[in-house]
C-alpha cells in the first residue's frame, strides 16, 4: 500500500490548494472536509486524480458481504 499523504500549498495571494496521495477512491474527499473547513470551506475548483477512480478495497469488501 503506497503511503498516504497531504500537501498543502498557500500561495502569496491566500488561494490553497489541498494534493492527497496514496488514498483509492473517493476517501480522500472525506478524508480532507475537515481541512476544508478549517480553511474556509469554499472549493472553487477540484480535480480528482488517477487515484480517485481506483476502486478502494473497503468497498470491493464490502460489496463482496452483500453479494
Amino acid at each position: 500500500m503506497a503511503e498516504e499523504s497531504v500537501e498543502v500549498v498557500i500561495a502569496a495571494d491566500g488561494t490553497v490548494e489541498v494534493h492527497v496521495q496514496g488514498v483509492s477512491g473517493t476517501r480522500c474527499l472525506q478524508d480532507t472536509d475537515e481541512l476544508v473547513q478549517l480553511l474556509g470551506g469554499a472549493v472553487e475548483h477540484q480535480v480528482l486524480t488517477e487515484e480517485a477512480y481506483q476502486q478502494d478495497g473497503t468497498e470491493e469488501q464490502d460489496r463482496l458481504w452483500q453479494g
